[in-house]
Formats: structure tokens, sequence, C-alpha cells
């Protein structure tokens, strides 16, 4: 008796829905806005060291990589001015 209660019971959490997070805008938020534009400083300045390496020490592949590198960079300056940060990251 008790194992068919439990089935009944375990049966009927499996069809109840999940329950949907809300819409959310997250540049509402100032600290969303203030860590994401942290991290995209972080990884502009990563990559713009990539690109100063590769220009240093040339090889075969290194136009591609610095070429892919500079678009990457491009892009994330895109999404920072759509979002109103400074692109300049005041680290560089």
């Amino acid at each position: 008796m008790e194992m068919e209660q439990q089935e009944v019971r375990h049966r009927h959490r499996r069809s109840e829905p999940e329950p949907t997070a809300p819409d959310v805008a997250l540049d509402q938020f100032s600290s969303v806005h203030e860590h994401l534009h942290e991290r995209l400083c972080e990884e502009l300045v990563s990559l713009e060291k990539r690109v100063s390496a590769l220009r240093e020490s040339p090889s075969l592949h290194s136009p591609t990589i610095i070429s892919t590198y500079e678009r990457m960079i491009r892009k994330k300056q895109d999404f920072m001015e759509r979002w109103g940060m400074d692109t300049h990251c005041g680290c560089r």
C-alpha cells in the first residue's frame, strides 16, 4: 500500500509543469552593467595583448589569427557602445 502511494506521488510530481523564470531586463541593474563592463574590459585587454604578441613574432597563420582577434575586439566594442559603456575601459 505504501509503495502504491509513493508511486502515485512520484507520478504527480512529474506531471507538474516546471516553473519558468520571469523575463528580466538585466541591463536595468547597475551591478550587472558594471560586472559586464569589467569582464568585457578584461577580455579586450587580453585580446589586444594577444594581437600585439602576434605582431611581434609573426608566423604563417598570424595574419588570420590577428584578423579574427580584431573582429572579436570590434564586436565587443560595438556591444559596449550599444549598452552605453566606455569602450576604452580606462585601462589601456
